[in-house]
């Protein structure tokens, strides 16, 4: 089972979805899984949802179900969208890895565990490795609705550093930002000041954002630095190229 905030999405049903991503991928996208990620909420709302009724009589259950396994999808996608951008890029191929589930994670863990009686590990769901080190270099959060995740990012974000284990490692926050939370104020002070980057996978949500931010803090002083750290998905290439001088 693939595992989201512990809740459970189911086997067959994970795979069930998968498949049917990478077939919209193919067949509405051309391949691309930057423009399928744009588009996450519809493709999975408008195209997917639907699709799992066949495992769930009760919707209570199946409405419980595919909000874990919109999660793991969601990771899902960033995953292969970030494996892509890797695998066509020969600089890249050669010195990063990008790394997703539970059983892989679990071999970084010495790396980015919180030692306190026991091994406690962070909000993960995607690390970025140096190739040739086997070192994390990022962990990357990814969350289609915010809630308290934000939070629990940040702190996870100054426990690391506390414990002298951050170093190079960046966090990088992933978000849909469906239904514009990054807009409250202790959101909007977490991605500005606490997580290295925050990625927002659609373009009109970022797009609205940035428009937001600009017309209440444009005049800040500071505001043209801070505002660097929020990105549209599509510069997460060129945000990996600039690691390379980090680890050649």
């Amino acid at each position: 089972m693939i595992k989201n905030r512990g809740f459970k999405c189911r086997k067959n049903i994970w795979e069930f979805i998968k498949q049917k991503y990478n077939d919209i991928v193919e067949s509405r996208y051309g391949g691309s899984f930057l423009d399928a990620l744009k588009n996450f909420e519809e493709i999975s709302e408008n195209h997917i949802r639907n699709g799992i009724k066949k495992f769930y009589e009760d919707e209570r259950s199946r409405n419980q179900a595919w909000r874990s396994c919109k999660g793991a999808l969601y990771e899902y996608a960033v995953f292969k969208y970030i494996e892509n951008i890797i695998e066509k890029n020969e600089n890249l191929k050669g010195k990063i890895e990008v790394k997703m589930g539970d059983e892989v994670i679990e071999n970084y863990k010495k790396q980015i565990a919180i030692e306190n009686w026991s091994d406690i590990i962070p909000d993960v769901d995607i690390l970025l490795v140096d190739k040739k080190e086997n070192s994390v270099i990022a962990i990357l959060s990814c969350k289609t609705s915010l809630r308290e995740r934000l939070t629990e990012t940040a702190f996870w974000k100054r426990e690391l550093e506390a414990k002298g284990k951050v170093g190079k490692i960046k966090l990088f926050f992933i978000t849909t930002d469906k239904d514009e939370e990054l807009k409250i104020e202790t959101n909007r002070y977490i991605i500005l000041h606490i997580i290295d980057y925050t990625f927002v996978t659609s373009t009109e949500k970022f797009e609205q954002l940035i428009k937001f931010y600009k017309e209440k803090y444009g005049k800040r002083e500071d505001f043209d630095q801070l505002i660097q750290k929020i990105k549209p998905i599509g510069e997460m290439e060129k945000l990996l190229q600039s690691f390379l001088l980090q680890i050649t």
